[in-house]
């Protein structure tokens, strides 16, 4: 049943009772990363209108509430997998700092995510920064990015480089959390790690043993393996200890900030209590669990994710977070070719790739995670809302996932399908999904104010999630009452 969302004001005072919420809302975020590289190239993002305005503007109005800020270490040239690199100026410090500057200013929440690479990061490449490579050397003479050093280092050798990353992780960590706390952007979740299934800092803090090629430092399988590759032994132990350190850094700043472990396949309970068992085992210290679920990767329906979503809060008594999602609104990217996802065929007939689909996907993302048994999904957070298509005068594309050594040149954009706003930079349908979760699940709290003689002097109104439990009343669709 579907809550009404005013609380009548005079029913309210003729309770004569205020009221104080105290659980969280439900978030309705996506990752705001990407939007200061997009700005730079000069992409535009417009309202329903096609009125050109600021993105968080269209985002926050729509009722997005919390935005992901993914913290790379130093992006740019020759600090990548070999191959590509991040462009440089973008995704690192002073960026993610501007960044949460302005989700704060638009009464975002923020989550922040510590990817602790100058790359991207996920269930199969780690790598180990730039930066910590050379102060790893420079403080035990080791260099971590030799591949034959890796495979014939004593126990000794990488017992040594292993307590030189868990203070570098520390100190890190520590050093950008003061950061935020001193521009007042402290984030409510911080995940330490992206998508760390496969472990943190290969070959260091892997989750099983593994092969890593070494010229790209990622994890390779069956035929791509080699006996050139670096070997990774399985190592829980030094995972938690890197997780530690990171979780310690932040609760010495921020002890309200809760902590996330975010991992790949979500949907997947196998893939989850494999892991997690383990990370209890070995003493790791989280709040959340994190979860990426994308339909395309995962064959799963919202159905099966709310399933999963149940079944994994209650093994582990931890609220969850939807880390990522992500769902095609027209079947290619603009120039005809395939995206970074696909659809599934549980869904071909009932969310088509269309802007309607679309709509119809968060929408019902929304309304299933909400009824995630005890209200312990916490909520969604989109990737990626905002990397949308930009190009240059003659049609050439500006906007690309990585940059090439080689050459230097931009490779396509392949989530600009998936994104929030259209090839032209206009918003899609689908943050009248946004705006209507907000809409249908918003209460507005009346609280008296009264003098010494029991007068009302004022009344204060505040909009709440309905998900922000009301202590000591009920909710009959109707209105607020005492138990």
């Amino acid at each position: 049943m579907k809550m009404k969302r005013l609380i009548p004001l005079l029913i309210a005072l003729s309770a004569g009772f205020s009221v104080s919420a105290y659980a969280e809302d439900f978030y309705r975020g996506g990752d705001i990363t990407e939007l200061s590289y997009i700005e730079s190239l000069g992409g535009k993002y417009c309202d329903a209108d096609g009125n050109n305005r600021d993105a968080l503007d269209i985002l926050a109005e729509n009722g997005m509430n919390m935005a992901r800020i993914r913290l790379t270490n130093n992006p740019g040239k020759g600090r990548g997998d070999g191959i590509y690199y991040l462009p440089e100026g973008f995704q690192d410090e002073t960026d993610c700092l501007a960044l949460a500057k302005r989700a704060k200013e638009h009464n975002m929440k923020i989550q922040f995510t510590f990817n602790y690479s100058d790359y991207w990061s996920n269930g199969s490449r780690q790598i180990i920064p730039d930066d910590w490579v050379k102060q790893i050397e420079k403080e035990t003479g080791y260099n971590v990015k030799d591949a034959d050093f890796l495979n014939k280092m004593t126990t000794e050798e990488r017992a040594e480089i292993i307590d030189c990353l868990e203070n570098i992780v520390y100190e890190y960590t520590l050093d950008i959390m003061k950061k935020l706390n001193a521009q007042g952007t402290l984030p409510e979740y911080v995940s330490l790690g992206n998508e760390i299934r496969g472990g943190l800092l290969f070959p260091f803090a892997n989750t099983y043993k593994a092969n890593m090629n070494r010229d790209r430092f990622e994890l390779v399988f069956g035929d791509d393996k080699s006996d050139k590759d670096i070997i990774c032994p399985e190592d829980w132990d030094s995972l938690a200890r890197f997780i530690n350190a990171g979780y310690k850094a932040v609760k010495e700043v921020s002890p309200e900030s809760r902590i996330i472990i975010h991992l790949d396949d979500g949907s997947k309970v196998s893939s989850f209590t494999w892991y997690l068992d383990k990370l209890d085992a070995a003493g790791a210290k989280y709040d959340v669990i994190g979860a990426s679920y994308y339909p395309a990767w995962s064959g799963n329906t919202i159905d099966t994710c709310v399933d999963f979503c149940n079944e994994i809060t209650k093994q582990y008594d931890k609220d969850i977070m939807i880390m990522e999602t992500g769902f095609n609104w027209n079947e290619t990217i603009k120039d005809g070719s395939a995206g970074q996802l696909v659809d599934i065929e549980a869904y071909k007939e009932i969310f088509p790739p269309t802007q309607e689909g679309h709509y119809g996907y968060m929408k019902a993302l929304f309304e299933g995670l909400r009824s995630v048994e005890g209200d312990r999904c916490l909520g969604a957070l989109y990737w990626d809302p905002l990397m949308i298509h930009v190009e240059d005068e003659n049609g050439n594309n500006l906007s690309g996932w990585a940059y090439r050594e080689e050459d230097d040149g931009v490779e396509k954009c392949i989530v600009e399908n998936t994104t929030l706003f259209d090839f032209d930079g206009k918003a899609i349908k689908s943050l009248e999904a946004y705006r209507d979760d907000m809409e249908e699940n918003t209460v507005t709290v009346i609280e008296p104010q009264y003098d010494g003689n029991g007068r009302l002097t004022n009344v204060e109104t505040e909009k709440t999630d309905i998900r922000n439990a009301l202590e000591g009343y009920i909710w009959d669709g109707q209105m607020i009452d005492r138990k």
